[in-house]
């Protein structure tokens, strides 16, 4: 029999799925992440799951990996020393960088701009020059100079090299050469040049991009290498895929030249099944939330499809690279809680991980952290072990919140509570951001949560949100590995256009689309795609002319190559606009890139529907349990999640219980279990 693997690396834990291809069944598991070395983690975490799901890792055939490698290493600033090639003259670009700098609002106290990734003493100017707006060669460039360049850079112990010209873009001969003249003067080291991670105007943006690429990519060869060989040691020969920002999947080849594009490769698995699941159930707008140990992410999902972005945030650094729209709060089951000197609650986002962790963990956590409060309310009933396997310390976890009681003059309940309703703040905060802030009404959206603790909030969330139905899917607490297995090979290959609306056709626009085309079909047939299997989206970055905000509006090409095709774009593209800012301006439109995102079918996971039977659960319950609800103790029911089937009605307040996660049902809530197994809350009567 034929297995696919799902894994993904979270700060607390390791979460894998396993699909059988013959009987569309999965399998989840969860073991504790190893930060010091996370391919030990996943290695344990497949081993786990290939025997609970009956088989062994010989039998795998595809292997979807997402990894926070990248992620971690830009939060952390533990990435690769980058020597960069770039235009003479133009040495201090990293430096400059935008007006805009971090710190506090007002006043120039505290103001700091993060240390360029690649240092000035490891920066060499060249000679040579593109001109602007042709891309012709102005001036040669000056080979003897860059290999005394790079001689230098590789006697200085640099790990790799960007190479990032001027106008490079427009002409990339000069950047192409320099790449061959590194590989003879120091075949080892890596190199990376801007016109193939980014080959678009914006001269900052396209040199900090590529020396992210290098400052990453060292490691990232390493890790992948280290993990396949790993992998192979336990008799694995499946073929393995690391799954991008944007959701999308790529061989560990192509991810060792382009480890850029994994910035964000957890949090766009989560959002790619939450979508999958979504749109199957009928509720094809939602607002999604992944709550993890340490962060929580959320995204918007429109029509079906999740809403990606051109720039990439990690911490202080903005890039351009193709994501998933994600929004980051530090708000996690980890997340410490303290009293700050003024007397007021903070909650996160320091996080206690996954060592030593929560309290209630038992393995050394001393601090008081969100799943310590939900499990002095009860809310995580004691029949629960984390994984089907860890034993919750109930008592460890009362200690901890008594602390913050103790600080605050409040009882341990009022404590606890007072944790959960400032964490849920902050991810409340997180959803008008991708909602609200960007001209969308969170009464016309459900919420997808997941997560291992993000069904234990989301019904607060929904109920001050409106946004219902809330829907948690089976295997909340392992969405992102479950969303790799419903992800396609794909990547984005774009160029830079700026012509307006009355310099070209709909025809001229389609004509430059299909010659980005071809290099789309290229990398697909380069990445063992078949032609039957592949597909392509267009896309045009549209803004006013002579303004900075765009927006990537998708392109029909039938539609383009009508008479009236800019103008449809044009459309579409103020109403973006007039939603987003509410207004829109008489000036013409700008075409700033142009970008082609092709996808290669892979087979997935089919979704499996099951006719609705009787509303009466209680074939599922397990016993009750007093939990703390609206200021005072319940009793609860408690249902075990694997009983439930379609049809059944679950009433609030509940608790239902499942090795990965735990659901909260609220007091006038009701639960519904639809045809996928997924449960709905609605707003109803509770008992």
């Amino acid at each position: 029999m034929t297995h696919n693997l799902g894994v993904d690396v979270g700060g607390t834990f390791t979460d894998v799925v396993v699909f059988d291809e013959a009987t569309n069944e999965l399998t989840v598991d969860k073991v504790l992440s190893t930060p010091e070395n996370p391919s030990t983690g996943v290695v344990d975490g497949i081993e786990s799951a290939v025997e609970k799901a009956g088989t062994d890792v010989a039998a795998l055939d595809l292997l979807f990996h997402g990894t926070t490698v990248v992620t971690n290493m830009l939060l952390e600033e533990t990435g690769s020393r980058v020597g960069l090639l770039t235009t003479a003259g133009h040495e201090d670009v990293l430096h400059l960088a935008r007006a805009w700098t971090p710190g506090p609002l007002y006043g120039w106290m505290g103001m700091e701009k993060p240390d360029p990734l690649a240092d000035l003493v490891d920066t060499r100017g060249v000679d040579g020059a593109i001109s602007a707006p042709d891309g012709t060669v102005a001036e040669p460039l000056d080979e003897a100079g860059v290999r005394e360049a790079v001689g230098e850079l590789r006697d200085a112990g640099v790990e790799a090299l960007t190479v990032a010209l001027l106008n490079s873009y427009l002409n990339p001969t000069h950047e192409r050469r320099i790449r061959d003249i590194v590989a003879e003067e120091a075949p080892d080291l890596p190199v990376s040049i801007s016109s193939e991670i980014v080959p678009e105007y914006g001269e900052y943006e396209r040199t900090l991009t590529t020396v992210i690429n290098d400052y990453a990519r060292p490691q990232v060869i390493g890790y992948l290498d280290d993990l396949r060989s790993s992998l192979e040691s336990a008799g694995s020969t499946a073929t393995m895929n690391v799954v991008r920002s944007d959701g999308g999947l790529m061989s560990t080849e192509a991810a060792k030249h382009r480890p850029v594009e994994l910035a964000l490769s957890g949090p766009s698995g989560g959002v790619v099944g939450a979508a999958t699941i979504a749109e199957a159930a009928g509720v094809p707008d939602v607002l999604t939330l992944d709550m993890g140990g340490t962060s929580t992410d959320v995204s918007l999902v429109e029509g079906g499809e999740p809403g990606t972005t051109r720039q990439t945030k990690v911490g202080y650094r903005e890039f351009k690279s193709r994501a998933v729209d994600v929004n980051t709060v530090g708000a996690g089951g980890g997340s410490i809680a303290r009293v700050q000197l003024s007397g007021s609650l903070q909650v996160g986002p320091e996080s206690a991980g996954a060592d030593p962790g929560p309290a209630c963990y038992g393995l050394g956590g001393e601090e008081p952290t969100v799943t310590d409060a939900n499990v002095a309310l009860g809310r995580i009933p004691p029949s629960v072990q984390l994984g089907g396997r860890m034993e919750l310390d109930r008592e460890a976890a009362r200690d901890v919140v008594e602390s913050i009681a103790e600080e605050r003059g409040t009882s341990v309940e009022e404590a606890a509570q007072a944790i959960l309703d400032i964490v849920n703040e902050n991810m409340y905060s997180a959803l008008r951001v991708v909602s609200v802030e960007r001209g969308y009404d969170p009464r016309e959206f459900g919420l997808v949560a997941f997560g291992g603790a993000g069904p234990m909030h989301a019904n607060a969330l929904a109920d001050v949100m409106g946004a219902y139905p809330l829907i948690v899917p089976p295997g909340p607490g392992v969405m992102s590995a479950f969303g790799f297995l419903t992800s396609d090979v794909q990547n984005e290959f774009s160029e830079t256009y700026l012509r307006t609306d009355d310099e070209v056709t709909g025809e001229d626009v389609f004509e430059e689309l299909e010659t980005i085309r071809e290099a789309a079909a290229d990398w697909l047939a380069s990445e063992g795609v078949d032609e039957a299997d592949r597909t392509f989206d267009y896309y045009a970055d549209c803004r006013y002319y002579r303004q900075d905000i765009q927006m990537s509006i998708p392109v029909d090409a039938d539609e383009l190559r009508r008479e009236t095709g800019l103008a449809e774009i044009k459309g579409d593209f103020e109403a973006r606009h007039d939603q987003q800012f509410g207004f829109s301006l008489d000036a013409p439109l700008e075409i700033a890139n142009l970008r082609v995102v092709g996808k290669g079918a892979v087979q997935g996971v089919e979704i499996e529907a099951e006719e609705p039977g009787e509303a009466d659960a209680s074939d599922a319950v397990t016993g009750s349990h007093d939990v703390y609800f609206d200021d005072a103790y319940r009793d609860t029911t408690i249902y075990d999640r694997t009983a439930l089937r379609p049809g059944n009605e679950v009433p609030g307040p509940a608790i239902v219980t499942g090795d990965d996660s735990t659901v909260v049902v609220q007091p006038d809530h009701v639960a519904t279990v639809d045809r996928y197994g997924n449960l709905a809350v609605e707003r109803g009567e509770g008992r």
